[in-house]
């Protein structure tokens, strides 16, 4: 009994509705003619850009509004959901260069439109309905057909390999199976209501991934290069040059051990296969 909704029509998909979330009278009719709602998977969200501030109020439509409009749809004729499932991100914690590892107890500092919105959501949903919302803070995912958070980690114009120093920094990254593992748990009553960093159970270095795509050349770039380019996006407060410098030059460890005690994050980036 899957029903889905998508700003996009496929006729081919069974239960499709097509609906903008920030079309408040068709999310309101959709709402008021369906009889019950068990749980709401909400994967939302404009991601993959962080944003500049002058995009901030697209981002906010996209990412908070659509939440927004659908949960007062939901309360207006009475049919909020036992499980509301928010699809977030670990980048809601920031990056700093000081920092290796974030946990859930970690603090929010979000500061692009992208981040930013998506901190918004999780606070508004957790403080209404405290006992109904799992937080799931993807790192960055990956499948067999989506590689584009590995390749921007080790491809330069995804043409050339690059590598960073000795390449042994470390991160995490999510299997997109672990996703519906948990998924899956938590509507069979698995896993209790909070906030959890979902990410696969091992962590990877740099060089991991380039011994997975098995890149026997690639462009070596010395640390000071990114040092630099840190620097420089330090000085000016350039989001996009600090952030990804702070990817390449530190470890950035979201681990999933929360989520561990309820879930078995089994899938990983396999550099044996």
């Amino acid at each position: 009994n899957l029903t889905l909704i998508s700003r996009t029509k496929n006729k081919k998909i069974k239960n499709l509705h097509n609906i903008d979330l920030n079309n408040k009278k068709r999310i309101e009719a959709f709402v008021e003619s369906q009889k019950t709602f068990f749980g709401i998977i909400f994967l939302v969200a404009m991601a993959h850009k962080k944003g500049r501030n002058k995009n901030f109020g697209s981002f906010k439509k996209k990412n908070f509004c659509t939440l927004k409009n659908l949960i007062r749809a939901l309360e207006k004729f009475n049919k909020m959901p036992s499980k509301f499932i928010f699809s977030s991100t670990i980048s809601v914690y920031g990056e700093n260069i000081n920092e290796k590892l974030y946990d859930e107890q970690f603090k929010n500092t979000p500061s692009s439109p992208y981040t930013v919105t998506k901190s918004d959501a999780e606070v508004f949903l957790l403080s209404k309905y405290p006992k109904k919302v799992w937080i799931l803070r993807f790192a960055p995912v990956y499948s067999k057909i989506f590689r584009l958070n590995i390749y921007r980690r080790i491809k330069i114009f995804n043409l050339f390999f690059f590598k960073v120093g000795s390449g042994k920094k470390k991160l995490s990254l999510c299997n997109i199976k672990n996703i519906a593992l948990t998924i899956e748990s938590i509507l069979e009553n698995k896993v209790p209501a909070s906030v959890y960093n979902l990410s696969d159970s091992v962590d990877y270095t740099y060089s991991d991934l380039l011994q997975y795509f098995k890149a026997k050349t690639f462009i070596f770039i010395p640390k000071i290069i990114f040092q630099i380019v840190y620097s420089i996006g330090n000085t000016f407060n350039i989001i996009f040059l600090k952030e990804n410098s702070i990817k390449l030059l530190s470890d950035n460890i979201y681990p999933s051990i929360k989520l561990r005690k309820y879930v078995n994050i089994k899938h990983k980036l396999d550099i044996n296969d």
